[in-house]
C-alpha cells in the first residue's frame, strides 16, 4: 500500500521580537534651551560676578584698614607710645575717608583720608563743598614766604592757634616751649591761643567736651598763673594726665577753680582768642598768626622746629635781638603726647593739622 505523502506546510512562527520600524521620522537627540533658561543663566553668571566684586571689595577694604593705614598712621604720629584705632572708613571722591581715633588721654576722632594706593595720608581734609566763596585766610596762601615778606614791626608778636589735644597742636606746643628754653628771651615774642567757642555759657572744642576744659584750664593758666604755664603745658604734653600736672607744677588749683567757674573770667579770657581766630577765619591747629595780621606758614622758614620760630621774630622785627645771628634747634619733636618729646622721624617736615 503506497504511503501518500503529504504536503504541509510550515507554521509561521509567532516572533516575540518586535519588529523595528524603519520609516519612521527619528526624535531629536538634542533639546532646545528656552528663553527662561537661558535669562536665569545669564542672571546667576551677573550676581555671581557681582558678589566676587563685592568680596574683592571687602578685602581690599580690610587690607587697607588693618595694613596699610595703620602703618601710614605709624610712620605720621612718629610716637610709638601713641595708641590709636582706625574707625569706620568709607570710599569718597576717589580716596578712602576714615575715623582715626587717638586712645592716649581720652578718645579723639579725626577724619582722615588716605589714597587707594595707600602712598599718600592726609590726616585731616578740607571738603570745598562746604566752604563759602570766601576761602579761610589760612588756604589762600600759596606763595612761599620769605623774610622780605614779612612787615617789620617794633615788637613782633608770632601766636600760635591750637587746641590742646590736637597732636599737631601739642607739637607745636613742644616747639615753642623748646623755644623759649634754648633762648628765654623770645618768650615776649611768642604766645599761644586756642581755637573754640563758646554756645549757651559753655566752652566748646572741634574734639569734645574732654579738650574744650583742657582748653579753657591751659587759658586760665596762662591768663592768672603765667609764670606756671609752661612748665604745665610740659607736663601735660607728656600723658595728658591734667591732674598730676596741676599737682606737680605748684598750679594753685582754688584760683584756677575759681577762674574756670566764672564766666567773667575763664570765658571771657576764651572768647578774646576765639574773636581773634575767628577774625582770620582760623580753624586749624596748628597755625601761627603774625602780628595779630597775616597768617603764616612755619615750613616756608624750615618747619616746626625752634629754629624756623625763632626766623619768624626775626624776620618780621625792626630791630633784631642778639639771638638773631645764632642758629636754634633744627631737630624735628614729637607729635601727640610724649614722655621724651622727640621724634622718630627726623628730617620729615610734617604739615599736617586738626581741623
Amino acid at each position: 500500500m503506497n504511503k501518500v505523502k503529504k504536503n504541509i506546510k510550515p507554521i509561521a512562527r509567532h516572533s516575540t521580537q518586535v519588529e523595528k520600524v524603519t520609516n519612521i521620522e527619528k526624535t531629536p537627540t538634542k533639546s532646545k534651551l528656552n528663553k527662561g533658561t537661558i535669562f536665569f543663566i545669564i542672571l546667576l553668571i551677573v550676581l555671581a560676578g557681582l558678589l566676587f566684586r563685592k568680596l574683592s571689595q571687602k578685602n581690599a577694604l580690610s587690607n587697607i584698614k588693618n595694613n596699610i593705614i595703620p602703618n601710614a598712621v605709624k610712620k605720621v604720629i612718629n610716637n610709638p607710645a601713641t595708641k590709636f584705632e582706625i574707625g569706620k572708613i568709607t570710599d569718597t571722591s576717589g580716596v578712602y575717608e576714615f575715623e582715626l581715633i587717638l586712645k592716649s588721654g581720652g578718645d579723639q576722632k579725626y577724619n582722615s583720608y588716605i589714597t587707594k594706593d595707600g602712598k599718600i595720608l592726609f590726616v585731616s581734609g578740607i571738603k570745598v563743598d562746604t566752604l563759602g566763596k570766601t576761602a579761610p585766610a589760612a588756604q589762600t596762601q600759596t606763595k612761599k614766604l620769605t623774610c622780605n615778606d614779612l612787615t617789620k614791626v617794633d615788637n613782633t608778636k608770632l601766636t600760635a592757634y591750637v587746641v590742646a589735644d590736637c597732636p599737631f597742636g601739642l607739637q607745636m606746643q613742644r616747639v615753642i616751649k623748646k623755644t623759649i628754653d634754648e633762648q628765654p628771651a623770645l618768650s615776649n615774642n611768642i604766645d599761644v591761643k586756642y581755637i573754640g567757642a563758646i554756645e549757651n555759657g559753655k566752652i566748646t572744642s572741634m574734639h569734645g567736651d574732654k579738650e574744650a576744659q583742657e582748653n579753657l584750664q591751659q587759658i586760665c593758666i596762662r591768663e592768672e598763673q603765667k609764670e606756671n604755664y609752661w612748665e604745665y603745658v610740659g607736663c601735660y604734653m607728656k600723658e595728658g594726665k591734667s591732674e598730676e600736672c596741676l599737682s606737680s607744677t605748684g598750679i594753685n588749683t582754688t584760683q584756677l577753680k575759681g577762674c574756670v567757674d566764672d564766666k567773667t573770667r575763664g570765658l571771657a579770657f576764651a572768647q578774646k582768642d576765639f574773636d581773634l581766630a575767628n577774625k582770620y577765619q582760623i580753624g586749624s591747629s596748628p597755625t601761627l598768626l603774625l602780628n595779630d595780621k597775616q597768617v603764616v606758614s612755619e615750613f616756608d622758614f624750615g618747619g616746626r622746629i625752634p629754629n624756623a620760630m625763632k626766623e619768624l621774630v626775626c624776620c618780621s622785627s625792626k630791630e633784631k635781638g642778639s639771638y638773631c645771628s645764632k642758629d636754634l634747634s633744627k631737630t624735628e619733636v614729637a607729635t601727640a603726647y610724649s614722655i621724651t618729646g622727640e621724634s622718630t622721624n627726623q628730617g620729615i617736615n610734617n604739615a599736617a593739622n586738626c581741623n
